[in-house]
């Protein structure tokens, strides 16, 4: 991936931001010249350098990968090395893993996992197995800057289970999790290989990301998965749990203006909100 300026770098490096990612550059001398805050950023360079950095910033695949342990934390760092106007930098990714069941340290050895089963721990959601939202904040824009440098759309489908929470009061929250964990199995069966992933955005809502489709084909997508899902025996104890769902559908392109991911998903919310207040079960 080729940035032509440090303004165009900082653009898809801030959309990488979360509330549990940091970002950090910095020089050969340990110096911070870009830095994460909850509130605008740190950028400590000179006026020489300023006038140098449309001549590119460019990334090396020579990443390296650590883990940090506390008592009630695990953070991932990845560091790769790059470079702007020619001269060596570092660009940091801090990732913050709290403590949980899933990632107790009762539970898990660290000690005896590869780096890349604890990669795959930080990016998976631990009931469905699919992508988590740490995936969605870091893959997203990732494939939205490859689809626009290749002059392609990128879409995404945003599902929400219809009257998820009946089904939790009358069935208990075990059924609710089967019904997750089911309809997670059913969509990846359903994605045909190569042209998108899954993950779970959090609750009972589902995104998937479908790089170089347009709208006509992903909203012909979403509505077979919605018909995959009508149609799928649900049972939680020998009892039939009839499910369906609603999609919001929202295909961009790169003169359509969306500057972050937030902005690209609060798009599909809002069709998904429209699909439910037509009566769900709908692709809108």
């Amino acid at each position: 991936m080729v940035f032509n300026t440090l303004a165009e770098a900082l653009t898809i490096i801030q959309a990488l931001e979360s509330a549990n990612t940091s970002i950090c550059i910095t020089d050969t001398d340990h110096k911070i010249i870009y830095e994460s805050a909850k509130s605008g950023y740190k950028l400590n360079l000179s006026s020489d350098h300023l006038n140098k950095l449309d001549t590119g910033f460019y990334h090396s695949a020579n990443a390296a990968f650590r883990v940090l342990l506390s008592d009630n934390s695990l953070t991932t760092i990845t560091t790769i090395p790059v470079l702007i106007a020619g001269r060596p930098y570092s660009l940091e990714f801090k990732q913050l893993i709290r403590q949980n069941t899933y990632f107790s340290l009762e539970s898990y050895h660290f000690e005896n996992l590869s780096i890349h089963q604890i990669k795959e721990m930080a990016i998976t959601d631990s009931l469905t197995k699919l992508y988590n939202r740490r995936y969605i904040d870091e893959r997203l824009p990732i494939d939205i800057q490859s689809s626009f440098e290749l002059a392609r759309p990128l879409s995404i489908l945003f599902i929400d289970i219809d009257y998820f929470k009946k089904i939790n009061d009358q069935n208990g929250h075990a059924a609710g999790d089967q019904v997750l964990q089911k309809l997670a199995l059913l969509l990846q069966k359903q994605l045909r290989r190569g042209s998108g992933w899954v993950a779970r955005y959090g609750g009972d809502e589902l995104l998937i990301c479908l790089p170089g489709s347009g709208k006509k084909v992903a909203r012909s997508i979403a509505n077979r998965l919605r018909e995959a899902i009508e149609h799928y025996p649900f049972y939680f104890k020998g009892k039939a749990i009839n499910i369906t769902c609603s999609i919001g559908v929202q295909t961009i392109f790169k003169d359509s203006g969306v500057v972050n991911i937030a902005e690209l998903i609060a798009m599909a919310d809002n069709n998904l909100y429209q699909a439910k207040n037509e009566g769900r079960n709908r692709v809108y």
